[in-house]
């Protein structure tokens, strides 16, 4: 499972603050409040609610997809945008009108080109789609950032709430509820808990694998879009090739470094 070490991170995570509880002498059954859950992510679900619209909330559990399964394999549209060049070379571009290719990208880029539009046309509108994929990967990652400073946020005025309910209650003449003092004012402190815990553990993460991702994406669409500009252009296939390596081996291209390479890289 491609996703897999986010989830374990999230889990080794939970684990080590339920065994740091432990091993400090804690029962983690006091550190479990359901109120003290729902008073901060309730309020933080609201505002992200509050604070985007429809269409962009409609989107989140298409990122939980991405950010389990969506991978990025630069070598893979070279070797693709090399076997297009060496097509377009022998048959010419009409060639690519039956052409199949996953990436929605390429495809509309194939569509223009066989409908022949001239190099510049191509490239305006290939920026002009990576741009709307920047704009909409970034909306999508301030959710994220924007609950992770909510949560703590909320946690902390649930505390507050609790405290000040605590303190109007307080009788000193009541010996049982100075007793109960003590575990009062843990229970209100265990939502300023909850709040760091959700931001660390659960959106942080989330937001900077999104924006891994999205780096990685925006990297294999300029490629793609370099790469056809480039058979447009009637350039050597080998040239493109090693144009393609030479982008992965610099640059942006760092992030996939320590990647299984296919023979692209060879």
């Amino acid at each position: 499972m491609k996703g897999l070490p986010t989830i374990i991170g999230m889990v080794v995570s939970f684990a080590a603050i339920v065994a740091g509880i432990i091993v400090l002498d804690g029962e983690v059954g006091d550190f479990l409040n359901l109120p003290s859950v729902i008073l901060v992510l309730v309020p933080t679900a609201a505002s992200i609610v509050a604070g985007f619209p429809m269409s962009t909330l409609s989107k989140i559990p298409g990122h939980f997809k991405v950010l389990l399964g969506q991978q990025y394999d630069p070598t893979e549209y070279i070797d693709k945008i090399v076997q297009l060049a060496e097509k377009a070379r022998k048959e010419g571009l009409l060639a690519f009108e039956k052409e199949q290719v996953d990436d929605q990208l390429m495809a509309y880029a194939l569509r223009m080109m066989v409908d022949g539009l001239d190099k510049f046309s191509v490239k305006f509108a290939l920026e002009d789609c990576i741009n709307g994929i920047k704009e909409r990967h970034m909306e999508a990652v301030s959710i994220y950032d924007k609950a992770a400073a909510y949560a703590p946020a909320f946690g902390m005025c649930a505390t507050v709430i609790s405290l000040v309910n605590m303190l109007m209650g307080l009788d000193f003449a009541d010996p049982e509820a100075i007793n109960k003092l003590g575990g009062n004012m843990a229970a209100a402190l265990i939502t300023t808990l909850y709040g760091s815990m959700f931001a660390n553990i659960i959106f942080l993460p989330i937001s900077g694998k999104l924006k891994i991702l999205h780096k990685k994406e925006i990297f294999c669409k300029t490629m793609v879009c370099n790469g056809l500009l480039s058979i447009l252009n009637g350039d050597n296939p080998r040239v493109i090739k090693d144009y393609l390596v030479e982008q992965l081996s610099s640059g942006d291209g760092a992030a996939f470094k320590d990647e299984p390479k296919s023979s692209a890289s060879d």
